[in-house]
This record gives C-alpha cells, structure tokens and sequence, in this order.
C-alpha cells in the first residue's frame, strides 16, 4: 500500500528549469534512494514533498501529493535544525513531547477511572484510557526510555553530555542531535537529506542499522555508495529534469542504468540503420515515373509513421582538474616520522605512544570515531598544535597542500567565483582564471555568481580548485567529500587514483578510503593509535575479525568466462524466448505510461493504480534481466 502518492510536480526558477512531470509513489515500508547531481533540484523536491515549497501550477493536470490519512514525515535536513540555547537533554525531551502528552493523557484517565462514580463516566474514562494506551504502544511508548539511551550512546551522547549547551556543539555534534530527535519520534515515512555529513563511520554503520530495521518508510538523499547499497532498496535518478525509478540498491541502479542506455543505444542504432536504408531506397527511385514516385511515397511513410528511438543522453559534465605532483619536485623517501608522539587535554589523552614511518608514495587513511583526534593529528602535522610528548621528523622536500572540512568558511560569501580565484592567482589573467574553473564545473555566467548562492558541493569544488592551484608531492585531505553528489565523489576518487604522490586521507566514506589508501591509522579515542599496512577494510577486519566489511572497489573489469556455442535448435530457442521477452517490456513500458498518466489525473482508485504501478515497475525489472541473460546466451 502506498503511504505516498505523487503526480505532475514540475519547478522553475525563471527559465532554469528544475524538474517537470514528476510522477511516483512510495510504499509502506519503502526505503528509496533519492540521486541526481548537486544542484538538480533533490532538495528542492523535498521540500515541495513537505509543503515548505510550492511546486510551479498547471493548467492541465494539477500537481498532487497525497499522504495516506493519519501518516506522519519527519524530516532531517542538511542544516541541523536544533535551538542553541538548550542543553543536549532538553533538545531530546523536545523530541519526546508527543510521547509525554500521550503520557499524561493515560496518566489522566486512570485518575478518572479511578475518581468516577458512575458507569457513564467510568466508560468515558476507559474509552480515552484505552485510546491513549493503543497510542502510546503504537508510538513505541514502552521502548522509547531505554531506545533514548541507546540512541544517543551510539550517536556519542552519553550521560556526561546532557548538560552541554546546544550552542557549544560542533557541526557534526548538531546534526547527529538533530538525527536522535528525528529517529526517536518514528515517523512513518523518514526523509533525510546527507545524513552522514559529519557522522564518523560507528554512527553511519549504527544508522544503516538502524534504518534497515525501521518500519516506516525512508526517502534518502545521500552521496554515500555503501551506505545507499545497504539501505534503500530501491532509487530515483533525477537527471536532465526528469525522475526516473530503479527497483534495487545504488549498485543494481548503476547496472541496470547501463543495461537500459544500452538498450535504447542498440534500438537507436537499429532504427537509424533501417531509415538510412530506407532513404537509400527513396534516393534509388528518384525518377518520374508512377511506380518509383509510389515507393518514395510509402517509404517515406514508413520512416513517418516510426515510433522514433531517442538518442542515448548521457551527462559528461565532470570535474576535469588534475593534481599537480609532477612540478613539486621529487621528495624524500621518508616522508614522516612520528616517535612516541602524543596529545593530551588535561587528564584526557586522545592518543600516547603513537611511532609510525610513512614513506614515499603512501597513501595513509586517518579513521576512528569522532573526538578520537583525527583532526588533531593533522593540525599538529601543519604546525598548528604541538604535541604532549614525541617528535614529529618531516622528510626532504615536502611540499604540502591542505584541505580542511572547513574550507567552506573561509570563503568570502560576497565575492564571485571568479574574484574568489583571482585573489589566489592574482597574475593570472580572466582567460587563464575562466579556463581553470571549467575545469571544476564553473562555466559561463556561473564565474559571476557569488559564493553565497553555491551549493555546498560548489563551494566544496570551489575550495578544492584554490588549493589545488600549486604543485604539491604531499596531499592532506580532511573530510574532502562532504556535500558532494555521488558523481563529483567518483571524480574525486579518480583524480586521487591518478595522482602520484603522498596522501594522508581523513574520511567517512568507505568506498573512498578502500579505493585510494594502502594504509591505515587507526585511532581509537582511548588512547591508543596505529599505522597498519592496507586499506579500511583491512584495518575493519582487524579490529572485528567477525564483522562482515564491504571489499575494496575493484578498479579493473574481470572477464566474464567463455560462453559456450549452442546449438541451432537452441540458438533458435533462446532467440524465441529472447524475442518474447522484447515484447513483453514493451507491453510493460506501455502500462506504465499509461498508469502513471491514471496517476496525473487523481481520478480513480489511486492506492490501486500506485501497487499496480509498483508491481508492473517490479515486473519490469525483472524482465530487463532475462533479456540480458538470453542476449548474454546468443553471444
């Protein structure tokens, strides 16, 4: 049953056109990942969802959003929404109102019960009693004291942090507030938007955890690979102004994306194979004569009357920068030494003892919850803070270039891009600075802009292009994919397995810390810290040798093995079946059109028109697999 039913929803700003027809449903219990590039309008979109945005009016058919009667949202947004005046404790009691109330409503008949004297108000009483009860325990009334502490334990609250003002938390500390709130009211369909923006890996594996098990509904906008694979189950792609459903996680998307643009690539190649014949014909009968005017008449029909195949629409806007290691000079074998080096505030020591060599050509992933010192560590690297105790040794000929996960701030919010850059490269004239922002997305008019009105993933791009400007043989990054959509990650990523020099690496983001890192220093935030040959995975693996660990992305294809030959009769069989199952996706891509047109309208039994949706959407999947298959056969 669909808890959520959406038709026609289209948004402009001016002649940008965001998104136009958006049609679709989500189930009860769904959890459906919401992709798309930064700026393609996935915030936008749920904000209309939630009534805070009016999507554009139309005077065909109406937009809708229907909420199945008596469902509830709740919504986490990018920007922690938590009141810096109250203390930890009391931003959760906020949260715990409604249960409270519903506390209290029972409270209130059992003293009614209790005071009636007479059968008609003891029957009021038990009424109200009973309702407030079957309330309460279908909130989780009964759960929620021991699901609170729990909670906010693994969010890292624990009893010692209750009476922290809200004010004095940091980013990552109000947004895994904000989270506790949110998942401790149960609200029957969840939209997060970038919920591990600032969470340390535990916390994003707690919350996998979490919403896998949860009940209700999930809409999620995340750039997180591992974390959409193990949570969602199914993905809506909003590209080139369309919303476009996949059923499966964030790996089966990208390859049934693959095998519907090839698919449609094949059909488009055909069909222009089939009407340059048909041209050729109609040239060939160029003459006079009645027969030849009649064969370029009903050929030129034919070509007319086809059913045109859309050409394959790819988006190859990508970030194109390169590191520049090359003009760094060459540096020393050695590049650090850390000896017995240490750091402690007060009688609080975030690590002791830590002694580590890291050489020419590593690349180092710094992990471990937040508060453990990761940051710390690499402020004491940049000269920033001093150590306790030990030595830190650099090597010959380091030249550094850093990137903090707070880049953003130091970014004049009134100047333009363009002027941003010139400040870095003040000999640089507008040509060169123009040129090198197309490198990073920053084309056209959008060099004018200014800082205020970028993304958080632009102004991430943006940080990135200033301090990418000089030659470096040792690069710091410290949480360098925050708010980046999952495309600028993957380029990311790329740019990182291209350079060639030293990394050191702070991250949340598995996927790249298993794709780019050979080593890892672990950091427990009990004192103890370790530099450990091989990647997250490994490093995982050796903390929790039980804990299943998603394996490093592999960066070469394999080859499937040889398909051996079938056949005549066989051959003949699977090309039936193969035929049949062409067929058959048509029929199902016809309903669908035609289902999701029922939709546009609002008339009708629309609950039984979303399942149907739904299930044909199902069915559809799964035909496009046998197809793949039975092509895969005929080799």
């Amino acid at each position: 049953m669909s808890i959520l039913t959406v038709s026609n929803l289209a948004k402009s700003f001016g002649a940008d056109i965001l998104f136009s027809d958006i049609t679709f449903s989500v189930a009860a219990g769904q959890k459906l990942g919401l992709i798309g590039r930064n700026g393609g309008g996935k915030t936008t979109l749920l904000k209309i969802l939630l009534g805070q945005e009016l999507p554009d009016p139309s005077n065909n058919q109406p937009p809708k959003i229907n909420l199945a009667n008596g469902r509830r949202m709740g919504y986490l947004r990018q920007e922690a929404p938590v009141h810096p005046e109250r203390t930890i404790g009391e931003e959760i009691e906020v949260a715990l109102e409604p249960y409270r109330a519903v506390q209290a409503r029972i409270s209130a008949a059992e003293h009614a019960m209790s005071d009636a004297t007479d059968d008609e108000s003891l029957n009021t009483a038990l009424e109200e009693y009973t309702e407030a009860l079957d309330e309460f325990e279908s909130r989780g009334g009964y759960e929620i004291e021991s699901e609170k502490d729990a909670t906010l334990m693994r969010l890292g609250f624990g009893p010692e942090t209750l009476e922290k003002q809200v004010g004095s938390c940091s980013g990552g500390e109000q947004t895994r507030l904000a989270l506790a709130k949110l998942v401790l009211t149960r609200p029957d369909l969840l939209i997060l938007d970038e919920p591990t923006n600032h969470l340390d890996i535990s916390a994003v594996e707690w919350l996998e955890g979490f919403l896998k098990e949860y009940a209700g509904a999930v809409i999620l906008v995340s750039h997180d690979r591992y974390f959409l694979d193990a949570v969602v189950d199914s993905i809506a792609e909003l590209e080139f102004q369309k919303l476009t459903m996949y059923k499966g996680n964030y790996s089966h998307f990208r390859r049934q994306k693959e095998e519907k643009l090839q698919r449609q690539q094949d059909m488009y190649d055909q069909q222009q194979k089939e009407i340059a014949r048909l041209n050729d014909l109609i040239k060939r009968n160029m003459g006079a004569n009645n027969t030849a005017s009649i064969i370029r008449h009903k050929t030129q029909g034919r070509i007319e009357r086809m059913d045109k195949v859309d050409a394959v629409r790819t988006d190859t806007s990508r970030v194109k920068a390169k590191i520049d290691d090359k003009n760094a000079g060459r540096i020393g074998r050695e590049v650090l030494n850390l000896s017995g080096v240490a750091k402690a505030y007060g009688e609080r020591t975030l690590f002791a003892d830590l002694n580590a060599i890291v050489e020419r050509g590593d690349r180092v992933g710094f992990v471990g919850p937040n508060g453990a010192g990761k940051t710390t560590l690499v402020k004491m690297l940049l000269g920033e803070e001093e150590p306790t105790a030990g030595n830190i040794q650099w090597g010959h000929n380091v030249r550094m270039a850093y990137f903090s996960q707070h880049a953003t701030d130091a970014l004049d919010v009134q100047k333009t891009v363009l002027d941003t850059l010139r400040d870095e490269a003040p000999a640089w004239n507008e040509t060169q600075l123009r040129s090198y922002l197309a490198r990073f997305l920053f084309m056209g008019d959008d060099v004018f802009k200014q800082v205020v009105m970028l993304s958080g993933g632009e102004k991430n791009k943006l940080a990135l292009s200033c301090m990418l400007l000089e030659p470096c043989n040792l690069l710091i990054l410290d949480e360098p994919t925050n708010h980046l959509d999952i495309e600028s990650c993957e380029t990311l990523g790329q740019m990182l397995q291209d350079y060639a020099g030293t990394l050191f690496l702070v991250s949340h983001d598995r996927y790249l810390l298993n794709a780019v890192t050979n080593k890892t220093l672990g950091l427990t935030g009990t004192g103890s810290a370790e530099l450990i040959e091989g990647n997250y995975a490994a490093w995982r693996e050796q903390q929790n040798p039980t804990a299943v660990v998603v394996p490093k992305p592999k960066v070469a294809t394999v080859a499937a093995p040889p398909v051996a030959r079938m056949d005549n009769k066989a051959r003949a069989k699977t090309q039936a079946a193969l035929e049949k199952a062409e067929v058959r996706i048509s029929t199902l891509e016809a309903r669908l059109a035609e289902l999701e047109a029922s939709l546009g309208t609002g008339t009708g039994d629309l609950v039984a028109l979303a399942a149907e949706h739904t299930k044909t959407q199902d069915e559809l999947a799964t035909t496009l697999t046998e197809w793949e298959r039975l092509s895969v056969e005929l080799g």
